[in-house]
């Protein structure tokens, strides 16, 4: 997954370039961008737990244990993984702004996918892309023993005794 593929459709979606910008998005598209701009984030993450854990290599050329260590993060463990209190102060601002933005993408994501009765804002919808794609940009920055850090922290359970 490009997390830049899914930040481009999302505003598509937002914006109603599908359907030729004739008409303002639907419920249907809104709640399809929201996932698009969770998606970016959490495929940025996954990408960056392989690339620390198995090692970065060319595209076209993932190995069986990128690929393991890449699907090792799960959607609810992963947010509470990156809470304020599970992050502490052992990460830096731009991590512990990743894991804040990246739990509202996800309650935003939830809710456009489960509750039929959610009605999104186009501009609510467009915030959250943009949040996504900032705070994405940021976690690039990020250097990669901090990213490595994480990702052991994202995909282990940590033991307090």
């Amino acid at each position: 997954m490009n997390p830049s593929e899914l930040i481009a459709i999302a505003r598509a979606l937002v914006n109603g370039v599908i359907d030729g910008g004739a008409r303002p998005a639907s419920q249907t598209e809104l709640r399809r961008a929201v996932s698009c701009a969770y998606y970016a984030m959490f495929h940025t993450l996954a990408a960056s737990n392989a690339d620390a854990l198995a090692g970065a290599l060319p595209d076209g050329q993932r190995s069986w244990a990128w690929r393991q260590a890449y699907r090792a993060a799960d959607h609810r463990p992963t947010r509470n993984k990156l809470s304020r209190a599970s992050l502490g102060g052992r990460f830096p601002a731009a991590i512990r702004a990743f894991g804040e933005q990246f739990a509202i993408a996800q309650q935003m994501r939830h809710s456009a996918d489960y509750d039929p009765y959610e009605e999104l804002q186009a501009t609510t919808v467009a915030e959250l892309i943009n949040n996504a794609e900032a705070y994405i940009h940021a976690f690039a920055q990020t250097p990669d023993d901090i990213r490595r850090d994480l990702a052991i922290h994202i995909v282990t359970n940590i033991r307090t005794n």
